[in-house]
């Protein structure tokens, strides 16, 4: 016989946890329908000899939801080996919604994930209503890797309480009967969860806080009733925040119990609470130990952001001399920072107005050829600048001068209180965990943490200096085990029978370079996109839609 594509003499890394096997992969359609050795030839051969050959990565929680509605190239997931997004996670996103909602929920997308809401406004095209009827829409659709979609919360509440959700409202026992039966025909029509977030930060830019806030107990028992034991109930708890944090996990765990229902939660270290991540944990441990299932999203390297001339906010981007010039094109805007005056100028403003940042100083780190995520106390901006004298903002200033005025800083604000990755290490290696918390479609000019899939299997596997994890046990974090908490079945695995979503590695070569702004977004919006290499060929559905980290123009995912 001859298979469509034959993956040739690769190290198969199957997702199981188990050890690699160098053997063939054989594919007919979408299909694995051959694994072994001395395979037969394919129309198409792909040679893995000394490469890694994985499932396809499963990203758990990305804002996609506007971006499939507008193009099909899902960057920057889709070139970092994810073959599959779930979206609608922390109770944002466009459906349901009335068209009197949505402006609204656009707000609340630009204040929550910080995306703009004339991208939004430009570019959905609002040929919905009802949750199912976005769900319709996006199945006509195609990609270069499938998506998942989660029922936004914050809509919902909107959806069946009008503004009595916007203004923090109590749902009436009517509210949650109605609630329940939306959430019950999403994951009919295909949703795979609801999204929640607690965050009191995560507000529009005029400060309404997201209505899934003002939620009761009650009311996610009516959504989890709802899901029953076909759908996942996610939510940000308000992490910030000890003991509240350990208060929402216990109400998350008792919601599970009295459901039976599949959660997911968000985890992290924070400055202020260095070790409250542990007793979280232990809850969450014991919850599993009884009988329940749930898992926490840990995105195992710091939290924060990408600082640059081109990012929305920056310790200079109030100095009323940078806001003479922030209007210009970066390559204009470069040239106008280089006179000796405005820089002198710029820094003299940000030296007598430091604002919030100042707490931030040491933890801002300079990222010359390539980011170092786990840098050391000493490499901060601001060691640098007491060893050779110069203010904190001068140094900055030339740091953002860089490559053409395109220099870029790691801000490590969050999963990071201790200058180290260790937290990260036990976080990431428990039994329950799943990689996630990358947010593809947010945050697009200050993040580009759906690169961390990379970064995992990259750094955590051989790059690091400390501890690292075995190549199975972080091929098994990003595939099969979330493939079985979401239900994607025939995902996850490299087995006779599954759908062929496959990455085949160099993974000697496997790096990330350093993020860079790309302007081909709706109303001329940005987003940092953060190029890998490494990756041989990534196929979605058996068809090759990446090849020697470039995308082939396939467009081979969907909706799942």
């Amino acid at each position: 016989m001859t298979f469509d594509v034959v993956i040739r003499g690769g190290t198969v890394v199957d997702g199981t946890g188990g050890p690699g096997r160098v053997i063939d992969v054989g594919i007919e359609d979408d299909r694995i329908v051959a694994l072994g050795e001395s395979l037969p030839p394919g129309k198409k051969e792909i040679d893995a000899h000394g490469l890694l050959v994985t499932p396809g990565f499963i990203d758990v929680h990305a804002h996609l939801d506007g971006n499939v509605t507008w193009e099909a190239e899902l960057k920057p997931a889709s070139g970092h080996g994810t073959t599959s997004a779930v979206m609608g996670n922390c109770g944002v996103g466009f459906a349901p919604c009335r068209e009197e909602d949505r402006p609204f929920n656009v707000a609340l997308m630009e204040g929550v994930e910080d995306i703009p809401a004339a991208q939004l406004n430009e570019g959905l095209p609002w040929n919905w209503e009802s949750y199912p009827e976005y769900l319709e829409f996006l199945s006509h659709r195609r990609f270069d890797m499938n998506v998942a979609g989660l029922m936004p919360h914050s809509c919902l509440r909107v959806y069946v309480m009008g503004q009595r959700a916007i203004d923090g409202e109590t749902a009436n026992t009517t509210d949650l009967e109605q609630m329940e039966t939306l959430v019950a025909e999403a994951v009919a029509a295909g949703a795979v969860g609801v999204g929640s977030t607690r965050l009191v930060g995560q507000k529009t830019l005029s400060g309404t806080p997201a209505p899934s806030i003002a939620a009761s107990e009650e009311e996610y028992l009516a959504i989890a009733r709802g899901l029953g034991d076909k759908g996942i109930l996610q939510i940000a708890p308000e992490f910030n925040q000890f003991p509240r944090a350990e208060e929402e996990l216990d109400m998350i765990i008792r919601v599970a119990r009295e459901t039976g229902c599949r959660m997911t939660y968000s985890l992290k270290q924070t400055n202020g609470h260095a070790d409250g991540w542990r007793s979280l944990l232990e809850k969450t441990q014991a919850a599993n130990e009884s009988g329940l299932v749930i898992r926490p999203q840990v995105l195992a390297r710091p939290t924060g952001a990408i600082m640059s001339w081109e990012a929305n906010v920056h310790p200079f981007s109030r100095c009323p001399s940078y806001r003479e010039v922030a209007g210009l094109p970066i390559d204009e805007r470069a040239e106008a920072l280089r006179d000796p005056d405005r820089r002198k100028s710029i820094i003299a403003e940000a030296e007598a107005t430091p604002g919030g940042y100042a707490r931030y100083f040491s933890r801002m780190f300079p990222a010359r050829e390539t980011i170092n995520y786990e840098p050391d106390e000493s490499q901060s901006i601001l060691a640098e600048a007491e060893r050779t004298g110069m203010s904190f903002q001068a140094l900055l200033y030339d740091l953002f001068m860089d490559h053409n005025g395109r220099g870029v800083i790691l801000l490590a604000s969050g999963n990071y209180a201790e200058f180290t990755l260790d937290p990260m290490l036990e976080m990431i290696g428990y039994e329950h965990s799943l990689p996630g918390l990358g947010d593809a479609g947010a945050h697009s000019t200050v993040i580009c943490d759906a690169s961390a899939t990379t970064h995992l299997l990259s750094y955590w596997t051989k790059e690091r200096a400390g501890e690292r994890l075995a190549v199975e046990k972080v091929v098994h974090k990003l595939t099969q085990l979330p493939a079985e908490f979401f239900g994607f079945s025939g995902r996850g695995v490299l087995e006779e029978g599954a759908i062929a979503d496959i990455n085949v590695i160099d993974h000697d070569r496997l790096a990330l370079g350093l993020p860079c702004m790309e302007y081909n977004l709706p109303a001329n919006g940005r987003r940092l996109v953060q190029p890998a290499k490494g990756y041989r060929a990534t196929l979605v559905g058996g068809q090759l839609i990446r090849e020697n980290d470039v995308a082939t123009g396939v467009l081979s995912g969907r909706l799942l």
